[in-house]
């Protein structure tokens, strides 16, 4: 690959070399190849080579929601999906939400998204909680 800069930007978009990458199974393939290092780098591993990504904000971005069969299903731009089958803290950073996907807090809810999910949000001890439908207890 002889690109020089891959960019997951601040909307969740991913750029190569500033240029977006509009190609769906590209952007999952990168996606689900995403690694994090402990000095908290991102870099894409493709078999022997690695290529660093630059991260403005947070990997993912879950662009829709759906419930199917009791759990919450997020859609991540890149098509992944999040599978919330339990109750899950949802971080509040600057008013915008966060989920944890692979590491703590490491997608962001887009507004649309997250009204989709706000009948299932449950605030306790100052902190929000997503629930699954059938999951909450009184």
């Amino acid at each position: 690959m002889s690109v020089q800069e891959i960019r997951i930007k601040n909307d969740g978009k991913w750029y190569a070399d500033d240029r977006l990458m509009f190609r769906k199974p590209i952007v999952k393939l990168f996606a689900t190849n995403l690694m994090r290092d402990e000095n908290y780098q991102y870099f894409i591993s493709l078999g022997q080579e690695t290529f660093p990504v630059v991260v403005e904000d947070v990997p993912f971005l879950a662009t829709d929601a759906y419930v199917d069969e009791g759990a919450i299903v997020f859609v991540l731009y890149d098509e992944q999906e999040l599978r919330i089958e339990k109750e899950v803290p949802v971080v509040f950073i600057d008013d915008t939400p966060y989920l944890s996907f692979r590491w703590e807090n490491d997608t962001r809810i887009s507004r649309s998204a997250f009204w989709m999910v706000s009948n299932f949000l449950v605030e306790r001890d100052n902190q929000v909680y997503l629930v699954p439908p059938g999951k909450l207890h009184d």
